[in-house]
């Protein structure tokens, strides 16, 4: 077995966004919507190989991605898309995004390093 065939453990505290972005995915996948009891989302969380969250912060990240997705084909006006682009960038949490068919595409920001 390669090195990179072993799964990279994802830490809520040294890359939340990250975490953060596994976790909905995990809930998505497990049908887990933004208003179900903790018990629920720790449980899509072990099922995906994730450490149940422990932080409020990681939970309140997850529960608004999982409520409030960008639907780029629906409703949504260009503004509001924008900002809600925005607002994920700048507060470094997960964003879902409906594509064309309606299924849900998980966003995440990633921090470009500068280099010197």
């Amino acid at each position: 077995m390669d090195v990179e065939d072993l799964p990279v453990k994802i830490s809520e505290r040294s890359n939340p966004a990250r975490y953060q972005g596994a976790l909905v995915s995990a809930a998505l996948s497990s049908g887990v919507g933004h208003d179900a009891p903790d018990a629920d989302l720790d449980q899509a969380a072990t099922t995906a190989g994730l450490r149940p969250p422990a932080l409020a912060a990681s939970r309140e990240a997850v529960r608004y991605a999982l409520e409030c997705p960008v639907d780029f084909m629906g409703d949504d006006s260009n503004q509001d898309i924008a900002q809600a682009v925005f607002d994920a960038a700048s507060e470094r949490r997960p964003l879902v995004v409906l594509d064309h068919r309606g299924r849900p595409v998980v966003m995440v920001p990633q921090p470009v390093e500068e280099s010197v």
